[in-house]
This record gives structure tokens, C-alpha cells and sequence, in this order.
């Protein structure tokens, strides 16, 4: 069995160099005043003997662990699953540790519990709590925050994406497909996400001069094991095509159309928004509207990390919710002409 090898230290750069280890840690750490010439001896002797400062040691030393948590309601959601991979790039790449939690309904006591340990700086937070829970929720942390993928009324530092957008544009393909007769398959009525994708499919049927009723609305939030019941409620309507509010849900609703012997397309059609594997997976490869959410993910860490270093703008400037443009649909084959 291989050994390992032991971990260089400080005093053996220093015995390595001749000097003492004040000197070594003050070049390490780009402090104090040392000649140049032992400067580039030190840091040269460090890089051959393979020394990697100690973060723990550091974080002891400093009180600051460099260490972000990120809160996400539904780890399977592709679209907090690609917002994890943004955040995570983005804490890496500014010298920061990203820690994930998923929580199950008690996101407040996930965040006490950490914060109270002095491990994390400040925190992302992506809920489905009702909007006063989720103030409470971040007030009690006392940890600088930001809120991802919804907007909080009176909270500047929110991050999310325009899927108010990207639900009229999926509709409108539909439209133009010739579909007259759409339902909308929605995620959590009430809530930001909720509400901003049914006024989008309702923005585009509208404007077309089409029924968009009660009738022509499903709730099935974000879980699978509810969609059954909403598209049977939609093809009762006599609907010719859904709009799905997630791509898992979309994915579900293929699933419910397959077991019912509908056709995906030629008897329902099914649009949604989302890119990911997923929608590459099912069968039919689904129609989607692309939406940015790795870069959600990055934007929601760098602000994070600007509120941390104190120098995100202060109250007095322009800074606002940030609410990204969605991308361009994606044709597949879950959308026929009618």
C-alpha cells in the first residue's frame, strides 16, 4: 500500500530556506516587508516542497472560513441542480467553498444550526416558503444573504429569471402551431414562479384572442406524483395542447399522456421551460424554452460574495433584484401542427 506523503509545513519551508517562520508566513501571506531576494527564495522552496497553506488554520486565524451555504428546496429540479453548478463555479473561482443543503421544510433551523457554528459567511436561498416565513427565516441568521430564483418584496438582493418571458414564448409557439385550446399545468399558484408562469401562458392567449379560463388551469406544483390528476383535469377540457410549468412536470405529463394511449404529438402537444437532460431523455425529445440558470446560480454568488467583502453597492445606490431574460425556445418533438 502506498504511503502518504506527510504535509509540508511552515517550518519545514523555513528549514528548507534558512530562515525563521515569522519570515516564511509573512511572504506566504504577502505581509510585512522582506527583501526580494528572500522573497523568491521562500515562494520558489515552498512550490518544489509542494506547501499548501492549511484553510482551517487560516479560518481559526482570520474568523473567516471563506465557506457559502446554498439552500435549495428540490435537489432533483434540474433547474436548482444547474444553479448549484453556477454557484459553485462562481464561489471556487473568487477563493470560496460552496456547502448544499436541501431542505425539507425546515430551512430555517438548517440556517440557525450552521450559522450559530461560525462555518458559513453568508448564505443563497432558494424556498417555496410563503414570504413572510422566509423574512423571518433570514432575519434570525444575522448572515448576509441572497434570494435565488423568486423576487421578495422589499429585499433588493433577489435573483431570478423571467419566466413570466419564457411561458409567452412557449404559448405563443403553440399558437402559432395552430393549438387554440391550451392548458396550463401549473407549478404553486400564490408564489412568485407560480404566478409568473401562468400570467405568461395567460399574456399569450390573450393577446390571441383565446380562452384562458379556469377551466384550462391544473395545479400540480412541483411534484410528479401530482401531475396525473392535473392532465386529466386539462384533456377534460378537451385541450390539443399543455404548457407545463417545469420540465419535470412536462416530463410527467408525457409520462400521464403515454399511459392514457394519447400520442405526444399528434394527439396532445406538450411545451415547458428548462434545458437539460431531461428534456433530451424523454420520448418525445421535449420543446422548451432555454432558461439561464447555472448563470442564476453564478450571479446569486457573486452577489453573496459582494455583500461578504462589502463591496456590493450600498443602500443608496441603484441596486436592484436582478431578473434574467430567458433563452430561445427549442424546437423538439413534442409540438405538431394542428
Amino acid at each position: 500500500m502506498k504511503r502518504k506523503k506527510p504535509l509540508v509545513t511552515l517550518r519545514d519551508v523555513a528549514e528548507a530556506t534558512g530562515v525563521n517562520v515569522s519570515t516564511v508566513s509573512r511572504v506566504l501571506q504577502n505581509k510585512g516587508r522582506v527583501s526580494q531576494k528572500t522573497r523568491t527564495h521562500i515562494l520558489e522552496t515552498a512550490e518544489r516542497l509542494g506547501y499548501h497553506g492549511n484553510p482551517v488554520a487560516r479560518a481559526l486565524k482570520t474568523a473567516k472560513s471563506s465557506t457559502l451555504l446554498m439552500v435549495v428546496p428540490q435537489i432533483e429540479n434540474p433547474i436548482f441542480a444547474s444553479a448549484i453548478v453556477g454557484a459553485e463555479i462562481e464561489a471556487r473561482e473568487k477563493g470560496f467553498a460552496l456547502l448544499v443543503s436541501y431542505d425539507k421544510g425546515d430551512g430555517r433551523e438548517i440556517i440557525t444550526d450552521i450559522s450559530r457554528s461560525s462555518i458559513i459567511e453568508g448564505v443563497i436561498i432558494a424556498s417555496f416558503d410563503e414570504d413572510d416565513r422566509l423574512r423571518q427565516m433570514l432575519n434570525s441568521t444575522g448572515l448576509p444573504h441572497v434570494i435565488l430564483n423568486r423576487h421578495l418584496a422589499g429585499d433588493r438582493n433577489c435573483v431570478a429569471i423571467d419566466t413570466r418571458e419564457a411561458a409567452r414564448i412557449g404559448v405563443e409557439h403553440l399558437i402559432a402551431m395552430g393549438h387554440r385550446r391550451i392548458g396550463h399545468l401549473a407549478g404553486r399558484l400564490g408564489q412568485f414562479n407560480g404566478d409568473m408562469r401562468r400570467q405568461g401562458w395567460q399574456q399569450a392567449l390573450e393577446a390571441a384572442g383565446l380562452d384562458h379560463g379556469e377551466e384550462f388551469v391544473a395545479q400540480a406544483g412541483y411534484d410528479p406524483a401530482a401531475v396525473p390528476a392535473a392532465v386529466d383535469k386539462l384533456l377534460a377540457c378537451g385541450v390539443t395542447a399543455i404548457h407545463a410549468a417545469t420540465l419535470l412536470t412536462a416530463a410527467a405529463a408525457i409520462a400521464r399522456l403515454h399511459e392514457l394511449k394519447f400520442r405526444v404529438p399528434e394527439d396532445v402537444s406538450v411545451v415547458t421551460m428548462h434545458d437539460d437532460l431531461l428534456a433530451r431523455v424523454v420520448y418525445p425529445q421535449v420543446t422548451t424554452v432555454a432558461l439561464p440558470s447555472q448563470e442564476m446560480g453564478r450571479a446569486a454568488a457573486s452577489r453573496l460574495i459582494d455583500l461578504i467583502q462589502g463591496t456590493a453597492p450600498d443602500e443608496g445606490s441603484a441596486l436592484e433584484s436582478l431578473l434574467l431574460p430567458p433563452g430561445d425556445l427549442i424546437v423538439r418533438a413534442s409540438v405538431a401542427s394542428i
